[in-house]
């Protein structure tokens, strides 16, 4: 059997979630374009901007009202429908990765400790994990509102380590954003793994690579890397 690429063993895995489990940007593509349908103004595209903007969390529906406000559409009833439509069209499709359930086996089977650092709160990361299957492969789960912090602070990586009871060294971190995942997890000294196949992280200046992170091209490069 071919060694894994990361030497010595590891105890624990810790994952980002959105665009490294499943494709959450393509997720919310559906979502604005059905609710930009129900609105009749703009486009799904241009709903999407607002939700990427950062003036609120990217899954607040203010954004939306926004976004019916500057097109002189609000209503509560419109503003309603809106946001059923884009929760429903969101969730539809969600599913791994190919190869991501397979690999969360493996890992577990292998004895690793998995969990999960996300900017997601805690009540949506649970409601897309259970959708999608993947709730059962995880030790614990650390949202923005456990800690209080986004990536890239590092309080959510810490607080993470503690609940798996695991050291920087013994650990791995798995991610699709040079800046909020691999470089601060880096900086802390865990063993960094570059999820490039989930990176959308279009808004982001740097993308590719800091020395000394292994480069994953799909699921199945992690499970090389790895198991």
């Amino acid at each position: 059997m071919q060694k894994p690429l990361l030497e010595p063993a590891y105890a624990a895995v810790l994952f980002d979630m959105d665009n490294t489990l499943f494709d959450f940007i393509d997720a919310m593509k559906r979502g604005a374009a059905a609710a930009a349908e129900v609105v009749g103004e703009g486009t799904g595209d241009q709903l999407l901007s607002y939700y990427l903007r950062w003036k609120y969390h990217i899954e607040d529906h203010a954004n939306l009202q926004d976004f019916m406000m500057d097109h002189h559409k609000f209503t509560v009833d419109g503003y309603l429908a809106a946001v059923k439509a884009f929760e429903d069209a969101k969730f539809a499709g969600l599913t791994p990765y190919p190869g991501i359930p397979g690999l969360l086996a493996s890992l577990k089977e292998k004895g690793y400790r998995l969990g999960i650092v996300t900017d997601a709160y805690e009540y949506a990361a649970a409601e897309r994990l259970r959708h999608t299957g993947l709730a059962g492969y995880f030790d614990t789960l650390v949202a923005y509102d456990t800690t209080g912090y986004k990536k890239p602070h590092h309080a959510p990586f810490e607080y993470a380590m503690n609940l798996l009871e695991t050291q920087p060294y013994e650990t791995v971190y798995i991610g699709d954003s040079i800046r909020r995942d691999i470089e601060p997890a880096k900086a802390l000294g865990l063993a960094t793994v570059y999820a490039a196949y989930g990176d959308r992280n279009f808004f982001e200046p740097d993308r590719c690579c800091p020395p000394r992170v292994i480069v994953a091209h799909s699921p199945d490069e992690i499970g090389k890397i790895l198991l």
